[in-house]
């Protein structure tokens, strides 16, 4: 396939996908859409799986060498956002065009690269479009594929949109909290003075603000969602919030994860009755810089002439490189705005994006470096 046409074929995939909501837990149609792709390229062992990752094998000429290439098919927007793509001079927006269609459709369209030219790869490519990635998905397309396979895989690859030279070798820790608060409640006037859910839940939020974590390791602390309450003239008795900690370090995560503990368990009032559960988390894992996979991606990038970042992210790469096989998350394009309505994509940089991943493929059994 000429390089010229690579994308051309792109953009009408990210056309066809963009215009498929897939909500975390959702995500039957836009898996729908790409398993009749797999199907029409004639790849071998198609199927949607229990919980709905998409798969499908291309063979290669020693089909026991194998790899997994995978992007996720949801996104953080609902139905009822509209997700139609605006076209400007130099950017494509629409949400989630970049978190994570246009991997979807690179994906597609490197089965039909290697296809036309089965010389270039050695080895079996595991194509998959996974389930679950975003928010309390917490990663368990990407899990229930890496346990299938276990250590037979030689190499994770997983694509991500935005962020053209970013390698993601680190998998940055993160755990997810579920805070409720109970009171007696009542009326806003008749029992005004009784303690309200909701008040309290936000004095609590703003103690877990104040909490004097060390500065280093880096680290983030984010309430994402809050709710409670029945009316605006009622004195709430349920409230509740989401929230995730990050950090780069695992010790880290641990020393907030006891000041959280300690502060809520400190509350003596028996009229305010805290429960803290968790929801979710994302584990750590890593391979070296001078790892040989990690060392054909800086190559890849180099030869297009974009320059490599090496960094620590929370992707689905996350869970295999918890388990010590060998991954990393690569991004395929320019663009911003990412988790908005007005996320976008520079067409432009598609063509970067799509050789640093067919120069990996290419160069993991062109270049014998494990």
């Amino acid at each position: 396939m000429k390089l010229e046409d690579v994308v051309g074929r792109i953009l009408y995939e990210i056309e066809k996908i963009q215009s498929i909501p897939s909500p975390t837990f959702h995500e039957n149609n836009r898996g729908t859409y790409i398993f009749n792709a797999f199907l029409k390229r004639d790849l071998q062992s198609v199927e949607i799986d229990s919980i709905g990752n998409v798969i499908g094998f291309l063979p290669g000429s020693n089909s026991k060498d194998q790899i997994v290439v995978s992007a996720h098919l949801d996104t953080i927007h609902d139905f009822s956002i509209d997700h139609q793509i605006r076209k400007e001079l130099t950017r494509w927006i629409a949400p989630g065009i970049g978190d994570n269609t246009i991997s979807l459709a690179i994906i597609l369209v490197l089965i039909d690269y290697f296809k036309e030219e089965p010389n270039l790869t050695a080895g079996g490519i595991w194509f998959v479009a996974n389930v679950q990635e975003e928010g309390l998905g917490n990663l368990s397309g990407i899990k229930q594929i890496v346990d299938r396979f276990t250590n037979s895989i030689r190499a994770y690859l997983v694509l991500e949109g935005i962020g053209l030279g970013t390698i993601y070798h680190r998998g940055l820790g993160v755990k997810r909290y579920q805070l409720e608060v109970q009171t007696r409640g009542g009326h806003a006037w008749g029992d005004f003075g009784r303690k309200s859910a909701i008040h309290e839940l936000v004095s609590m939020m703003n103690k877990l603000m104040q909490l004097d974590i060390p500065k280093s390791p880096r680290y983030s602390f984010n309430f994402g969602e809050i709710s409670g309450g029945v009316s605006i003239n009622s004195i709430a008795n349920y409230a509740e919030c989401k929230f995730e900690f990050r950090s780069i370090e695992k010790n880290q995560l641990l020393i907030i994860e006891r000041m959280i503990n300690k502060i809520i368990k400190s509350n003596l009032d028996p009229d305010v009755v805290y429960s803290l559960k968790g929801i979710g988390e994302r584990p750590f894992g890593e391979i070296p810089e001078k790892h040989w996979l990690v060392q054909l991606a800086i190559e890849s990038l180099n030869q297009s002439g974009v320059k490599p970042n090496l960094s620590i992210g929370s992707t689905d790469a996350n869970y295999p490189l918890s388990l010590g096989y060998p991954a990393i998350c690569v991004c395929l394009a320019r663009g911003g705005n990412v988790h908005t309505i007005n996320e976008f994509i520079e067409p432009s940089s598609i063509i970067l994006g799509f050789m640093q991943i067919q120069s990996i493929i290419k160069k993991i059994w062109i270049n014998d470096l494990n």
